[in-house]
């Protein structure tokens, strides 16, 4: 241990890593404990980027900033390293090399660094006819809160969480919204499926939202690397709109883990970070593994590893890996194994829509209540396995069957 006490790195300054560090102060773990961030803020509260609208401002990153702020991340009993990159990682000898130049040795690692946006091209190519953004951080909500402003026109490629919550942003911004879906039939079909998904296209579709799936929003996708603005020629660029004028196109089309910097450590990097049912990282008794980009054994499915991006995932895993690591320090901590109950609200053009359970593991779904032709007036569905309810859903515009849906979720069990 580094000057006769244990150096604990996070490396990620999300809700995942400051969980984990608040686990390990909880334990009373005599150690310092460095957080890296690559962003320049404390960690806040990320879904909430597009779930409310703000007025003009010059200082509108830090008004957002201010207002989605968390309990626990103005603790200074953490050393925060914000605004700096861990650039890549020696496991074996335990030094992080960072992007100021220096390196950091350390006795326990916890990764939490999270996923960032898939996007449709490498590169940050921009073509000439449309404004490409992604949404991930408090720079884009910046962006994309001045620019739903002023825009007349918004593109918006996908139908998951993030593509749904800014398409009913943009219409309160009094925007036309255009959304394209090509390989599904409408919004969250990966996680609720294909009935439920029809019926939530049909509410996008209610409340003035162009929703064009399959070959019909294929035909409208941007291809960056025909039209990139540095490959068109001076005559062709003449004929072209100017920047100012062109639309705003948002693509929403998932995410990608950060583990680039983890290579070369043996580790496997598949689809995020492996780890066991304690978020220890396979091989690594001193690292462990966070939120978005950690992968656990399935407590819904034996011999399945699963990696979610919801909220609640990033608190509850964050949570057991600071508990975890203060226990290999020889603390009294109380760890489990993983028992991850997923669940996630959202709301899309005044519907709220809340799961719970994993649906996606499913082979039948039954409608409890209502009628998925009108949604606003309720539906609560279940999913089952082998005739065991292993996921609920609950949309309406109120809180009609609410205490239907909690004696749902009451049924809900592991498997």
């Amino acid at each position: 241990m580094t000057d006769g006490e244990p150096r604990i790195g996070i490396v990620g300054s999300g809700i995942a890593g400051l969980r984990a560090a608040n686990a390990i102060l909880k334990c009373k773990v005599d150690a310092r404990i460095v957080i890296f961030g690559d962003e320049t803020h404390r960690t806040y509260n990320r879904p909430g980027l597009t779930k409310k609208r703000y007025p003009v401002s010059d200082a509108l990153e830090m008004t957002i900033a201010e207002d989605l702020k968390v309990n626990g991340a103005e603790n200074n009993a953490l050393t925060w390293r914000l605004g700096t990159k861990v650039e890549t990682a020696d496991l074996r000898n335990r030094v992080l090399r960072l992007s100021t130049g220096e390196t950091f040795e350390y006795d326990r690692l916890v990764i939490a660094a999270g996923v960032r946006p898939r996007t449709s091209a490498e590169g940050n190519r921009e073509c000439a006819f449309h404004t490409h953004r992604t949404l991930r951080d408090l720079g884009d909500a910046q962006y994309m809160h001045n620019q739903l402003q002023t825009s007349e026109k918004v593109t918006i490629v996908g139908a998951g969480f993030v593509a749904c919550e800014l398409a009913s942003l943009a219409k309160e911004y009094g925007c036309e919204v255009l959304m394209l879906e090509a390989l599904r039939c409408g919004p969250f079909e990966s996680v609720l499926g294909k009935r439920i998904s029809i019926a939530l296209a049909r509410w996008v579709v209610q409340n003035g939202v162009t929703f064009l799936t399959g070959d019909s929003a294929r035909e409208l996708l941007c291809d960056r690397t025909v039209v990139s603005a540095r490959d068109v020629s001076a005559s062709e660029a003449s004929n072209l709109e100017s920047p100012s004028d062109r639309s705003l196109f948002v693509e929403a089309i998932g995410s990608v883990p950060n583990v680039e910097w983890l290579r070369g450590n043996g580790l496997d990097l598949s689809d995020g970070v492996r780890v066991d049912e304690h978020m220890r990282v396979s091989q690594c008794e001193d690292v462990f593994a966070a939120g978005d980009i950690a992968r656990y054994p399935d407590p819904w499915m034996a011999g399945n590893h699963t990696r979610m991006e919801f909220w609640k995932n990033a608190i509850d895993t964050g949570d057991l890996a600071g508990r975890s690591l203060a226990s290999s320090l020889g603390y009294d901590a109380k760890i489990s194994q993983i028992g991850y109950f997923p669940s996630i609200a959202t709301e899309v053009f005044g519907l709220r829509i809340q799961v719970a359970g994993n649906p996606k593991i499913s082979d039948s779904m039954e409608i409890i209540c209502g009628d998925l032709d009108q949604l606003d007036h309720g539906v609560l569905v279940a999913f089952l396995r082998e005739g065991v309810t292993v996921g609920a859903a609950y949309m309406d515009k109120g809180a009609r069957l609410n205490s239907t849906y909690i004696a749902l979720l009451k049924s809900l069990k592991a498997r």
